[in-house]
């Protein structure tokens, strides 16, 4: 058997997933589901937490959800905004 090497950009392969059916995209995302460890994103997700936590003391949960929420409202304006001009 022959070994064929292709160059594939990261980029071109999103592109490439886009064009599957939806069936196909679902079949694939089980797979790769498999793949992960869960174990592992947690635990740097907990990391990650703990270091914003640490760099912020003084900024309450409450106030962290707000900016969150209002960052998400405009990031949303945006992108209706952005889809409405296409």
């Amino acid at each position: 058997m022959e070994t064929i090497r292709v160059n594939v950009t990261f980029d071109q392969i999103k592109q490439a997933l886009r064009q599957l059916p939806s069936q196909d995209k679902i079949a694939l995302w089980r797979l790769l589901d498999e793949d992960l460890d869960r174990a592992a994103i947690a635990k740097k997700f907990t990391a990650s937490v703990s270091a914003i936590r640490k760099a912020y003391p003084r900024v309450s949960e409450k106030e962290v959800m707000s900016d969150a929420l209002k960052a998400t409202r405009g990031a949303r304006k945006a992108r209706r905004r952005g889809k409405s001009r296409s």
